[in-house]
Protein backbone atom coordinates (compact mmCIF):
# COMPACT_ATOMS: atom_id res chain seq x y z
CA UNK A 1 0.00 0.00 0.00
CA UNK A 2 1.23 3.48 -0.80
CA UNK A 3 -0.05 6.98 -0.12
CA UNK A 4 -0.31 9.78 -2.65
CA UNK A 5 -0.80 13.45 -1.91
CA UNK A 6 -2.65 15.29 -4.67
CA UNK A 7 -1.39 18.86 -5.07
CA UNK A 8 -2.12 19.56 -8.72
CA UNK A 9 -4.66 22.36 -8.50
CA UNK A 10 -4.05 26.04 -9.03
CA UNK A 11 -5.69 27.15 -5.75
CA UNK A 12 -7.66 29.80 -7.62
CA UNK A 13 -10.13 30.21 -4.76
CA UNK A 14 -7.19 30.55 -2.37
CA UNK A 15 -5.45 33.40 -4.15
CA UNK A 16 -3.09 31.02 -5.95
CA UNK A 17 -1.10 30.24 -2.78
CA UNK A 18 -0.11 26.58 -2.40
CA UNK A 19 -2.64 25.32 0.17
CA UNK A 20 -0.51 22.48 1.45
CA UNK A 21 2.21 24.89 2.49
CA UNK A 22 -0.13 26.70 4.89
CA UNK A 23 0.34 26.13 8.61
CA UNK A 24 -2.23 24.33 10.75
CA UNK A 25 -1.29 24.01 14.40
CA UNK A 26 2.20 25.29 13.61
CA UNK A 27 2.90 22.62 10.98
CA UNK A 28 2.54 22.72 7.20
CA UNK A 29 -0.37 20.66 5.88
CA UNK A 30 1.98 18.87 3.47
CA UNK A 31 4.25 17.81 6.33
CA UNK A 32 1.33 16.60 8.44
CA UNK A 33 0.00 14.48 5.56
CA UNK A 34 3.40 13.12 4.53
CA UNK A 35 4.25 12.09 8.10
CA UNK A 36 0.82 10.54 8.68
CA UNK A 37 0.96 8.58 5.42
CA UNK A 38 4.53 7.39 6.05
CA UNK A 39 3.54 6.14 9.50
CA UNK A 40 0.38 4.43 8.19
CA UNK A 41 1.95 2.72 5.17
CA UNK A 42 5.63 2.42 6.08
CA UNK A 43 6.83 4.45 3.09
CA UNK A 44 6.93 8.07 2.04
CA UNK A 45 3.96 9.09 -0.10
CA UNK A 46 4.09 10.14 -3.72
CA UNK A 47 3.44 13.86 -4.32
CA UNK A 48 1.41 14.54 -7.46
CA UNK A 49 2.02 18.22 -8.23
CA UNK A 50 2.27 20.32 -11.37
CA UNK A 51 4.09 23.35 -9.92
CA UNK A 52 7.71 23.58 -11.11
CA UNK A 53 8.86 24.34 -7.54
CA UNK A 54 7.14 21.26 -6.06
CA UNK A 55 10.38 19.28 -5.76
CA UNK A 56 11.55 21.76 -3.12
CA UNK A 57 8.39 21.62 -0.99
CA UNK A 58 9.41 18.47 0.88
CA UNK A 59 12.81 17.04 -0.03
CA UNK A 60 12.75 13.26 -0.08
CA UNK A 61 9.30 12.91 -1.61
CA UNK A 62 9.07 11.66 -5.16
CA UNK A 63 7.21 14.32 -7.16
CA UNK A 64 5.40 13.62 -10.43
CA UNK A 65 3.27 15.90 -12.59
CA UNK A 66 -0.11 14.84 -13.95
CA UNK A 67 0.37 12.23 -16.66
CA UNK A 68 -2.83 13.53 -18.29
CA UNK A 69 -2.95 17.29 -17.61
CA UNK A 70 -6.04 19.47 -17.32
CA UNK A 71 -8.28 16.75 -15.87
CA UNK A 72 -8.40 18.17 -12.34
CA UNK A 73 -8.49 15.75 -9.44
CA UNK A 74 -9.20 12.83 -11.74
CA UNK A 75 -5.90 13.47 -13.52
CA UNK A 76 -4.09 13.43 -10.18
CA UNK A 77 -5.74 10.19 -9.13
CA UNK A 78 -4.93 8.60 -12.49
CA UNK A 79 -1.30 9.70 -12.15
CA UNK A 80 -1.04 8.26 -8.63
CA UNK A 81 -2.43 4.92 -9.83
CA UNK A 82 -0.13 4.56 -12.84
CA UNK A 83 2.99 5.88 -11.03
CA UNK A 84 2.64 3.63 -7.98
CA UNK A 85 3.26 -0.13 -8.29
CA UNK A 86 1.10 -0.92 -5.25
CA UNK A 87 -2.51 -0.07 -4.42
CA UNK A 88 -2.71 3.61 -3.54
CA UNK A 89 -4.67 5.80 -1.12
CA UNK A 90 -5.03 9.36 -2.47
CA UNK A 91 -5.56 12.43 -0.28
CA UNK A 92 -5.86 16.05 -1.38
CA UNK A 93 -3.19 18.25 0.15
CA UNK A 94 -5.68 20.66 1.66
CA UNK A 95 -6.96 18.09 4.17
CA UNK A 96 -4.84 18.55 7.34
CA UNK A 97 -6.87 16.36 9.67
CA UNK A 98 -6.61 13.00 7.89
CA UNK A 99 -5.63 10.44 10.52
CA UNK A 100 -3.54 7.33 10.27
CA UNK A 101 -6.56 5.36 11.46
CA UNK A 102 -8.65 6.63 8.54
CA UNK A 103 -5.89 5.81 6.07
CA UNK A 104 -5.54 2.27 7.42
CA UNK A 105 -9.31 1.76 7.31
CA UNK A 106 -9.41 2.92 3.69
CA UNK A 107 -6.56 0.55 2.85
CA UNK A 108 -8.31 -2.32 4.64
CA UNK A 109 -11.42 -1.65 2.55
CA UNK A 110 -9.44 -2.42 -0.58
CA UNK A 111 -9.22 -6.06 0.48
CA UNK A 112 -12.74 -6.64 -0.82
CA UNK A 113 -13.22 -3.73 -3.27
CA UNK A 114 -11.46 -2.03 -6.17
CA UNK A 115 -12.09 1.46 -4.75
CA UNK A 116 -13.12 2.93 -1.39
CA UNK A 117 -14.64 6.38 -0.76
CA UNK A 118 -15.06 7.68 2.79
CA UNK A 119 -18.38 9.17 3.82
CA UNK A 120 -19.00 11.50 6.73
CA UNK A 121 -21.89 13.11 8.53
CA UNK A 122 -20.71 16.49 7.24
CA UNK A 123 -22.64 18.88 5.05
CA UNK A 124 -21.59 17.23 1.78
CA UNK A 125 -21.40 13.67 3.10
CA UNK A 126 -18.43 12.61 0.98
CA UNK A 127 -14.96 14.02 1.53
Amino acid sequence: MRGAILAGGGATRFGGRPKGLELVGGERILDRLADTMAAAFGAAPLLVANAPEAAGWRPGLRVVADVRPNLGSLGGIYTAVVETPAPVVCVAWDMPFVSGDLLRRLADGLDDHDAVLPQSDGRRGVE
